[in-house]
């Protein structure tokens, strides 16, 4: 048996009877993997699919297409083709070619698996696109993880261990046919950089060296499982959209490995070291100080933690505020009759009357609030004084009279509408917990 065979067999063991699917560009690699899936025994043909995804940036990409669709009728191999304005998306949303082409593949794939048309994905990545992936994530300033390459937990890469001259020999002993990508010969991309100009040069001067970065990566790959193993993963909080660090986590040797647990909540792609360092630097930061990471997300010092979050746009419409349940802006702020005692404060249990004319908004620059028992300030400085997180301070719904704060739901009332002897009307607001 061919080592290609031998090397899909054993990668495939344990996936009999699910249904595969495998991505296939028309290239070699992907023409291989389809071949070799079918051809290695361990699969029914039946349950596997072919898809084949149309990018729309090449002259040659509906050639590439009808190549494939041919070559898997050929096979027997039913074959789904997904076409997408790669250029547009990227454009949208301010990213480059590459990350857009990626991004785009991965959805297809991801939903495929969630609507069950497949239980998991092959890709034809080898040996070698690992080593690629190794140097570029260091030369990007990665840490273990980016470090450890490609791996095979949500995406299988029966490949990983098949290095380029396996699979031309493997074409030619099968005689398979298959297209060329020629924009791979255009070293503008990261990746056919390093494959067409550092990794030549580094074998010329280290033979073997792309096996030993491989090699490398492996050993990376143990000891960030090692690692991962001794996080206490209760350190770690889902707050108010954010996800908390707790200063204990990021004063532990630890520190850089619960910053990327964290960051998992936001789907970072390119976590560098630099970002993992901003945050853990925050640490020794004033409260408020802010870290910017990557797509948007940002953290924030808080009292005795660090908070990852992604901001929201500011809300500044405003609703009369009722009796019943009162929407804004995604919350739910209930406003119910109630006999409950007003000794509560921070429960919203205030003189209905007095609410009247009322409108239930976020905080505007000018507000002002007398608290309970206290005497006038402006809204920021109580909320500053009050320790409230900044990325908060603009979502908590408050009940208005012009720029006068009658009421900061969950939080306190003013001295304005408190309950008092006269009191005949008296009612609770409160913030409808999400389900």
């Amino acid at each position: 048996m061919h080592s290609v065979l031998e090397k899909t067999s054993k990668a495939l063991c344990g996936y009999e009877g699910k249904r595969l699917a495998v991505g296939l560009s028309g290239g070699r690699d992907s023409v291989c993997l389809l071949h070799a899936a079918i051809s290695c025994g361990v699969v029914d043909k039946a349950n596997i699919t072919a898809i084949h995804v149309h990018h729309g940036l090449r002259e040659t990409a509906d050639r590439d297409m009808e190549f494939c669709k041919t070559l898997c009728d050929r096979l027997g191999v039913k074959i789904v083709c997904v076409a997408a304005d790669v250029k547009k998306i990227a454009r949208d949303n301010g990213l480059g070619i590459e990350q857009a082409a990626r991004n785009v593949r991965y959805g297809i794939f991801y939903d495929m698996i969630k609507s069950g048309e497949v239980d998991c994905i092959l890709t034809a990545h080898h040996a070698l696109d690992n080593a690629e992936s190794v140097l570029m994530h260091l030369f990007r300033g990665a840490g273990l993880d980016g470090l450890r390459g490609m791996d095979s937990n949500a995406i299988v890469r029966p490949f990983l261990d098949v290095y380029p001259d396996e699979l031309d020999d493997y074409v030619k002993e099968n005689g398979l046919d298959y297209v060329v990508d020629e924009t791979n010969l255009d070293d503008d991309a990261d990746r056919n950089f390093i494959r067409l100009n550092v990794l030549p040069l580094i074998e010329k001067r280290y033979a073997g060296a792309v096996r030993a970065i491989n090699g490398f990566s492996k050993e990376c790959g143990a000891a960030v499982d090692v690692l991962d193993n001794l996080l206490d993963e209760a350190h770690i909080t889902r707050q108010g959209g954010a996800t908390i660090i707790p200063d204990a986590a990021l004063s532990s040797p630890l520190a850089a490995r619960y910053v990327r647990y964290a960051l998992v909540d936001f789907t970072l792609t390119d976590v560098t070291r630099a970002q993992i360092e901003s945050v853990v630097a925050l640490k020794d930061g004033r409260t408020g100080a802010v870290a910017e990471l990557a797509h948007g997300v940002k953290a924030a010092r808080e009292d005795n933690s660090v908070a990852i979050y992604i901001p929201r746009d500011k809300y500044d419409g405003e609703v009369e505020l009722v009796i019943g349940t009162n929407y804004i802006d995604g919350l739910s702020v209930d406003v119910k009759r109630t006999k409950k005692s007003p000794k509560s404060i921070k429960g919203g249990v205030v003189d209905g009357d007095k609410l009247c004319g009322a409108t239930l908004r976020f905080r505007r620059d000018g507000d002002l609030f007398k608290p309970f028992g206290g005497g006038t300030k402006k809204l920021k400085q109580y909320l500053i004084d009050k320790k409230i997180p900044s990325r908060l301070r603009d979502r908590l719904p408050l009940v208005c009279r012009g720029n006068e704060v009658l009421l900061i739901v969950g939080v306190e009332i003013s001295d304005g509408v408190r309950v008092d002897e006269n009191t005949v009307n008296t009612l609770a607001v409160s913030l409808r917990a999400r389900p």
